[in-house]
């Protein structure tokens, strides 16, 4: 019989490492007869297999209320706790109606676990599954110690308590080896190491007239050569390296492309950025912010790829 496994994280949306990674997942357990269904607060799925509850969303107002109060300060006001725990009460809720709606069997929790960009999630979470038991793999991208803008904030205890949930029916999967020891050292968590991977075999998306003019759409020549950083503009992406190496070639025909969109974390990278490509007179470009509204808005018909055109198996229902 097969096995109803349910996804979760605030965001299932885009070409993220988290939602691109989790679409890999979904083909492999869809290859081994296992469904996928996903919740999250913004989604690209298909919508039968598919819960979207907006407030999971880590950009969802209430949700940047708190993250204004907890991150940079060393303590909280007893209005912040309550509307951290009053928010964690009603996703939890979600969550039992999620696993319901779907009959679900297993739970695979996408870095909602690891990164407190949604602290109320995390504690939906982990609450949830100390109160059900429900078998569950949590796969961790990037946790909160790896980035310093975690490093001073006002909910320690919920950091102890729910990045990532220690409860015993949670298995855990790094993308990594410095993770893994990491977790261990921290927080005695022992865990699967689950490298992030690209399927060669079968490449996601054929050349087609979508794709036959990007190089005119990012104003290069034919003789151009592009370095291609495809990441979201975001520090620990480490994107200064390629505008040094770009430098280094001395050759104005290398043109740095970055593939994916700044402001997850504000724009002040971005802007540094800039500014650095400008003083090592590198020529540095930006796919997302270039021609990714333009093609959301054109009118002559030409194809915007979603996840599931990349991964057409991954949730269906047969």
């Amino acid at each position: 019989m097969a096995e109803n496994i349910g996804f979760i994280s605030t965001r299932f949306a885009g070409t993220d490492g988290v939602s691109l990674e989790s679409a890999k997942w979904a083909q492999v357990l869809w290859d081994d007869k296992r469904v996928s269904y996903w919740y999250a607060g913004r989604l690209d799925r298909a919508p039968g297999v598919s819960m979207c509850v907006p407030e999971a969303f880590f950009g969802h107002p209430e949700n940047c209320w708190i993250n204004d109060r907890i991150w940079g300060e060393k303590s909280r006001s007893a209005l912040v706790s309550q509307r951290i725990h009053r928010m964690a009460e009603y996703l939890k809720r979600t969550l039992y109606d999620f696993v319901a709606q779907f009959d679900l069997d297993l739970l695979v929790i996408q870095n909602a676990l690891t990164i407190p960009m949604h602290v109320p999630l995390g504690l939906a979470i982990t609450e949830f599954l100390a109160e059900t038991g429900m078998p569950t793999i949590a796969h961790h991208h990037d946790f909160y110690w790896e980035r310093t803008r975690f490093s001073v904030n006002a909910v320690a205890d919920f950091l102890e308590m729910a990045f990532p949930s220690r409860a015993p029916n949670v298995q855990h999967a790094v993308i990594n080896q410095a993770a893994q020891e990491e977790l261990s050292w921290r927080k005695g968590v022992s865990s699967t190491l689950m490298p992030n991977v690209l399927d060669f075999e079968n490449p996601p998306a054929a050349l087609d007239a979508y794709a036959m003019d990007i190089r005119e759409q990012l104003g290069l020549y034919p003789e151009d050569k592009i370095i291609l950083q495809p990441t979201r503009v975001v520090p620990r992406k480490g994107i200064e390296h390629a505008i040094k190496l770009v430098s280094m070639l001395g050759d104005s025909k290398y043109k740095l492309v970055v593939s994916h969109e700044a402001g997850d974390e504000g724009m002040e990278y971005f802007q540094a950025l800039s500014q650095l490509a400008k003083e090592s007179d590198v020529d540095m470009r930006f796919i997302a912010t270039r021609i990714g509204e333009r093609r959301q808005v054109d009118s002559q018909g030409n194809k915007i790829y979603t996840l599931w055109d990349l991964y057409p198996y991954a949730s269906l229902v047969t």
